[in-house]
């Protein structure tokens, strides 16, 4: 078996190269773990709680840190205050985290499937954010081991403790852990096994993790708890990493055709944490609305490599999963394969537009498209709404009942527009347009 290097997991966007729901990686998982019936007087589940403040998970060199905050309980419901030490919205590089995030929240009656039991407090539920990439990039492997088929150096752990040596040859644009990146036995291990087996792995860590804190929390205070399983799968982001030598003027280059991808659009800077001639100090951002729950996202990673994310959440998962919910851990994983497939089809034209050959020069002029634009229009006003759109985004969107419809139909007929897709309201100028589109924005 060859060397696995870092080209196998950040690759070339070239136009033939394969887009797949296996070879998609995962990033962010919102999975609700639960439930647990909270069994005793109302003094003693309080005291059990309060515990948690007291649970610790370590990192691959042993360091411990603490699994929640440490926000004093008045009352059983403050439960709902009491979070993971680890925020969604933060990733320092210098410290270590858990590889929990999220929060407890106190599941609604209405909404259970078990019936409340005898002396029932409150029954919880651990509305966990997830993230397997992180997972993956924490554990520690053998400092001499097969380069094709690297091993752990530690069993699984639940923090990760960033070293120097992951960022020798890359950056993070912004401070990131959620990254596959380092020596090239990272990007072996990585692709070792199958996202759904380093899922479950995860996802059964993340459970005995969970039981057992519950488990040492309620020793000794008279107060019992009951397992009732439910697992709900909220949202799940898989993503695609391709190499680049000027990642942020490639993200810039791309605006307009990832603009005529979504149904919305929009784009942030981010600051970057390393200034330098390339980035000029900012990390760009893309986001498009595929539809209400799936979107995409595309920025610049790091100083070598670019990522592009698909989301998927609520309707999109019960859509094409089949459900959301599930009583075993193996319920969820088996969601994965249909969910990567869907985030791939949707990935794949936006991909394949991004890194096909330019088509062959146009014959036709700024002052042909305007005129076709204004012949086909009802109004003037019709007619500027058209041009300023395809001007300022490369496409036209129109609603139902739009009164720029008809105009629009009727200049895709005449071969000036094209639909994006099958089914898609988004439409483009054709090929034989585009230099004439390309003149006209000189001219506005």
């Amino acid at each position: 078996m060859s060397i696995v290097r870092r080209d196998a997991f950040v690759r070339r966007l070239l136009p033939d190269l394969e887009i797949s729901g296996e070879n998609a990686f995962i990033d962010r998982i919102q999975l609700d773990v639960g439930n647990w019936a909270l069994v005793g007087e109302e003094d003693q589940v309080l005291d059990a709680l309060s515990q948690l403040r007291e649970i610790e998970v370590y990192s691959s060199d042993g360091e411990p840190v603490s699994l929640f905050n440490s926000r004093v309980l008045q009352r059983v419901s403050d439960a709902r205050d009491l979070r993971f030490r680890t925020t969604t919205d933060s990733d320092a590089l210098n410290r270590t985290s858990p590889l929990l995030a999220g929060r407890i929240n106190t599941a609604s009656w209405r909404s259970q499937t078990v019936s409340r039991r005898p002396n029932e407090v409150a029954r919880l539920v651990f509305e966990t954010h997830l993230n397997l990439t992180r997972f993956v990039q924490a554990q520690q492997l053998k400092r001499i081991t097969h380069l094709a088929r690297p091993a752990l150096a530690t069993d699984y752990v639940l923090a990760i403790r960033p070293e120097d040596e992951w960022y020798a040859d890359e950056l993070p644009l912004r401070p990131a852990t959620n990254i596959i990146i380092g020596p090239n036995k990272k990007y072996a291990f990585a692709l070792r096994h199958p996202r759904t087996q380093q899922a479950r792995t995860y996802f059964t860590l993340a459970l005995g993790t969970l039981s057992r804190a519950l488990e040492i929390s309620f020793a000794g205070t008279g107060a019992s708890y009951e397992y009732l399983p439910h697992l709900n799968l909220r949202e799940i982001e898989f993503y695609w990493e391709f190499d680049s030598d000027n990642p942020v003027e490639w993200v810039l280059s791309m605006t307009e055709v990832v603009a005529q991808h979504g149904v919305r659009y929009g784009e942030v800077m981010y600051e970057t944490q390393r200034s330098s001639i390339e980035t000029q100090n900012q990390s760009p951002c893309l986001r498009i609305g595929l539809t209400r729950d799936i979107d995409i996202k595309i920025y610049a990673k790091t100083t070598r490599r670019v990522r592009f994310e698909v989301t998927l959440s609520g309707a999109a998962i019960y859509n094409h999963g089949g459900r959301r919910t599930h009583t075993t851990v193996e319920g969820v994983v088996g969601l994965i394969p249909a969910l990567a497939n869907e985030a791939a089809s949707r990935i794949r034209p936006l991909l394949q537009s991004i890194a096909a050959d330019p088509p062959p020069p146009g014959s036709f002029t700024a002052l042909n498209l305007m005129h076709l634009i204004t012949r086909a229009s009802s109004d003037p006003h019709a007619a500027e709404a058209i041009i300023a759109s395809l001007v300022t985004f490369g496409r036209v969107s129109p609603y139902r009942n739009d009164p720029i419809l008809n105009a629009v139909h009727m200049l895709r007929d005449q071969g000036v527009l094209r639909n994006l897709g099958a089914r898609s309201r988004i439409y483009i100028v054709t090929d034989a347009y585009r230099d004439a589109l390309a003149n006209l924005r000189r001219y506005r």
